[in-house]
């Protein structure tokens, strides 16, 4: 009992492993409530599901149950028969379950301290309840339902117990966590439930950000494989740039930020396993969770049949795709991975726009031996236009762009991205616009010296990055004149 306690779960994975013993007992409403108690935190978690009689809690409380071999029905989300012991003595010593089922009321526990004093004896004890009164009163009150409490919450350590600031710290992590793992259920693409935190209901928290007009999915695939059918679909996010606030673009990165969340969304009867990473995928060596891939991310539906193919751990929360399977996943990640990529070079303006013009750009990426060179090009139409003003002095600026090209600070600029992120330019987007449209009136004039009328120039300009980002250019500049030429 000991030995299991240091299985691994963290406080969010033992209490997601809980709230999957409700689901499965056909429970809609959980709560889940969390006491800091003076420095000795209590839990519980009460559901209104079918509830357990006797000989089923002393079987549910039985290390090694239920194993990975055992039938299950679609939607039993258990695994091992190790959850509620192992998930709540990594985080407690002392383990109580009471249930009501019918006319059947039982309450039995393992306290690890009582275990130990009785020289490892595998005691449970039976009608001991000593946690908060209400909770028991309000199982009594249902027609059925279990509740689970820990009490002598350690959280796993024997010395280094968070202080109350770490433990609110910690109910913060662990919220978004189930509204990430439990999403599916609480916006009803699954069965529909109901979770409270500390009396806060949950919202699910979509990391495809499908609610999003930029974001882009593909069609899904179904994929053949050992333990049944998959389901893969992959989604381009959108840019920063095409958030409306600096929050949502936050909450859209998810938890461990936008680098981190990217990759592949396992999920097991649509509950997550795995949020984000490559499952080892890539040509020569692994993808790694680099920058312009982070708005990639790809949802993989498995069942509960392909547990052992899957390689599926006790805590549910690490898994490996079956060899036959791997080179369909790896196809379809690099077209998505690919789409990303040109999404977040061209920050957002992908898709059906892009198709229907071709954006002009003045920084070109050639392949060398040893990596790659940014070169500015000669052919874009600024560059020819301000060649030619020059006249007889054309050369110098050929001198100056080459120079340019030859000091870009590229170890700078991806130091400063990978440990501060991108500029975002999401700031104050009116002032960004206005700094634009004011550089796009210089270029109209410049173009307007060379001898290209108005109405040619502002298509030209248009379809240059970054000015192909502007809605309605032509009307804004048309505006611009016509009150220039008044004044």
């Amino acid at each position: 009992m000991n030995s299991l306690r240091g299985v691994g779960y963290s406080l969010d994975t033992a209490v997601a492993d809980l709230v999957d013993n409700s689901i499965s007992a056909g429970a809609v409403h959980i709560e889940i409530d969390f006491d800091w108690n003076r420095g000795e935190p209590v839990m519980t978690i009460l559901d209104d599901g079918a509830g357990i009689g006797s000989d089923q809690m002393i079987e549910a409380l039985r290390f090694g149950g239920a194993g990975p071999q055992a039938a299950r029905a679609s939607s039993d989300l258990g695994r091992f028969g190790l959850g509620l012991k192992t998930a709540s003595l990594s985080q407690c010593r002392r383990l109580t379950v009471a249930s009501k089922a019918g006319d059947q009321r039982n309450i039995m526990a393992w306290d690890v301290d009582h275990v130990n004093g009785a020289g490892g004896r595998w005691e449970i004890l039976e009608n001991e309840y000593s946690g908060p009164a209400p909770a028991l009163e309000k199982l009594k009150s249902r027609a059925s339902g279990t509740l689970v409490l820990w009490e002598k919450v350690d959280f796993g350590r024997e010395e280094d117990k968070p202080s109350r600031g770490a433990f609110l710290r910690d109910l913060e992590l662990l919220h978004f966590h189930l509204e990430m793992v439990f999403q599916r259920f609480l916006d009803g693409d699954a069965r529909r439930i109901v979770i409270s935190l500390n009396g806060t209901p949950l919202k699910g928290w979509d990391p495809f950000l499908r609610s999003y007009e930029s974001t882009i999915p593909s069609p899904e695939q179904p994929l053949r494989a050992p333990g049944g059918l998959i389901k893969v679909q992959g989604f381009i996010l959108p840019h920063r740039d095409r958030f409306k606030t600096d929050s949502d673009f936050e909450k859209g990165g998810g938890p461990e930020g936008w680098n981190a969340q990217q990759g592949f969304y396992v999920y097991r009867a649509k509950r997550l396993l795995i949020a984000g990473g490559w499952l080892g995928l890539g040509r020569g060596r692994a993808w790694t969770r680099d920058e312009p891939s982070r708005l990639a991310r790809i949802r993989v539906d498995i069942t509960n049949a392909a547990d052992k193919d899957w390689r599926i751990d006790v805590r549910k929360s690490t898994a490996r795709p079956p060899d036959a399977v791997r080179p369909e996943l790896q196809r379809i990640a690099e077209d998505v991975r690919k789409r990303a990529r040109e999404v977040f070079v061209h920050r957002g303006a992908y898709g059906p726009r892009m198709k229907s013009q071709v954006v002009s750009k003045i920084w070109d990426v050639k392949s060398i031996d040893m990596g790659s060179r940014y070169f500015i090009r000669r052919d874009h139409e600024l560059v020819d236009v301000v060649r030619k003003r020059l006249g007889a002095n054309g050369q110098m600026l050929d001198t100056l762009l080459g120079l340019i090209e030859r000091t870009v600070p590229i170890e700078r600029v991806w130091l400063d991205v990978t440990e501060h992120g991108p500029p975002s330019g999401a700031e104050d987007a009116s002032a960004d616009e206005a700094e634009l449209i004011g550089q796009a009136v210089a270029i109209v004039r410049t173009f307007h010296k060379a001898g290209i009328p108005f109405e040619e120039a502002v298509p030209m300009i248009s379809r240059m990055d970054p000015f192909d980002r502007i809605a309605d250019l032509k009307t804004k500049l048309d505006r611009h004149f016509r009150v220039r030429n008044r004044t």
